[in-house]
């Protein structure tokens, strides 16, 4: 068993025993990286491993931590750096060795585990749908499911946003995007709720959970492709089925790969974005009465409440071969993070990085990656976020949080709330 696996056996261990891990990592220059402190608020933490440089490495973690910005940027610009390994290692561990073959062919054909030629020629067959023309198409329907889903609530004093809005919202949207039916959206939440377990390597899956939910995945998806055949539609699924069968840039295992991915990501991502940023203009609203009376400021505000605090704390690599980073040699083979909210409020590149500005000057951070891993679907992630996060703003008015009621997720890789109450400041009279 290699160094790698053995540190990731011991962490998935201290995962379960917080006052073991606070005993294990009293060692550890970085403190407890698993107590519940770094979950509510994992900042601190980032701070005492950028006081060893923008790239520093763990003996105990058997990982280089990259905390600052222009590094991570040219990390994730460098062919010298690949994703493939990555689970490779995380499919030599348990429990993910007992997953089935059809399971780890769906996992090994992701955009996030490929590296080129693979992923170029995947990729371009994803394209073909994050289009300008598809982003218009979308929204007026992004706002229409804002609208509804906020009308559900309309009359709860305190809802829960994460449950009644941004859990669901993103997951509705990429639906209509693959071009699922309405009457099955549930299950494709359902599907990717189950599926995101597979990226956090620190939670423990059940493989047999896991293996039936991929097997109705491929089936459904598989099937839903050959109506596309007969019926074309202006959807993902209709794009991907003519990659498919006009110029074979993809296989029929790809094909579902690539959708199965596009729900999971749009959906994870686009969650947390929205509850981290509801929390950020809580907390600050003198910002959000900014954005109130300034909506024109809305697209560089959805940069930089994503620059804030990035749904997307981890971004994993491995070195394809020996290179050296900021006077930092990274040998072949070993493994590094790319601590994404640790460089999103690097000082040597972010002004008063702690600071929520949402008229900031270029608050452009990494939270959607960079090089050939950047997000497909970035620009209908910041639409949504745009969409919803100003139709919760117009319902809400200056809405409060209770602090004390918000449940953070317990993860190294997301960052949200898992229940989030938002006491209204106003009746809603629109309803």
């Amino acid at each position: 068993m290699r160094r790698e696996e053995v540190a990731l056996s011991v962490l998935r261990g201290l995962v379960k025993r917080p006052r073991l891990a606070n005993f294990v990592f009293r060692f550890d220059k970085w403190g407890n990286i698993l107590g519940p402190d770094r979950f509510v608020d994992p900042y601190p933490i980032y701070e005492r491993m950028r006081e060893a440089g923008p790239i520093s490495f763990s003996p105990f973690l058997q990982q280089w931590a990259v905390v600052g910005y222009d590094e991570a940027k040219e990390i994730l610009s460098s062919p010298s750096f690949g994703v493939a390994d990555q689970l490779d290692l995380l499919l030599e561990a348990r429990p993910y060795t007992e997953l089935s073959d059809r399971t780890k062919l769906l996992l090994r054909g992701a955009l996030l585990f490929t590296d080129p030629p693979l992923h170029s020629r995947l990729r371009s067959a994803v394209n073909r749908a994050f289009t300008p023309r598809q982003m218009a198409r979308l929204e007026p329907q992004i706002t229409d499911i804002a609208q509804r889903l906020l009308g559900d609530i309309a009359k709860d004093p305190e809802p829960d946003i994460m449950a009644d809005f941004a859990e669901l919202l993103p997951i509705n949207v990429i639906a209509e995007l693959i071009g699922v039916p309405q009457e099955r959206w549930d299950w494709v939440k359902e599907s990717s709720t189950k599926l995101r377990e597979l990226l956090d390597p620190f939670v423990v899956v059940d493989p047999a959970s896991i293996d039936a939910v991929c097997d109705e995945i491929f089936s459904y998806y598989s099937g839903l492709a050959d109506e596309r055949l007969g019926d074309p539609k202006d959807d993902l699924l209709t794009s991907l089925v003519q990659a498919e069968t006009a110029d074979a840039t993809i296989s029929r295992h790809e094909l579902i790969s690539i959708v199965a991915i596009v729900m999971l990501a749009g959906h994870e991502t686009t969650t947390g974005a929205l509850g981290n940023a509801v929390v950020a203009l809580a907390r600050n609203p003198a910002q959000r009465q900014l954005i109130t009376n300034k909506p024109e400021l809305w697209p560089n505000a959805v940069e930089e409440l994503l620059r804030f605090d990035t749904a997307i704390h981890t971004d994993p690599r491995a070195a394809l071969k020996t290179t050296t980073i900021a006077g930092q040699t990274i040998k072949k083979g070993q493994n590094l993070t790319i601590m994404l909210g640790a460089v999103n409020r690097d000082p040597r590149r972010f002004t008063e990085p702690n600071q929520l500005l949402l008229d900031r000057d270029n608050p452009n951070g990494l939270s959607f990656g960079h090089g050939i891993h950047h997000c497909v679907g970035a620009a209908l992630a910041r639409l949504e976020l745009r969409i919803g996060l100003r139709a919760i703003l117009e319902s809400f008015g200056e809405y409060t949080i209770d602090e004390t009621q918000i449940t953070w997720k317990t993860s190294l890789a997301f960052r949200s709330p898992s229940r989030l109450p938002v006491k209204r400041a106003r009746p809603n009279t629109t309803a």
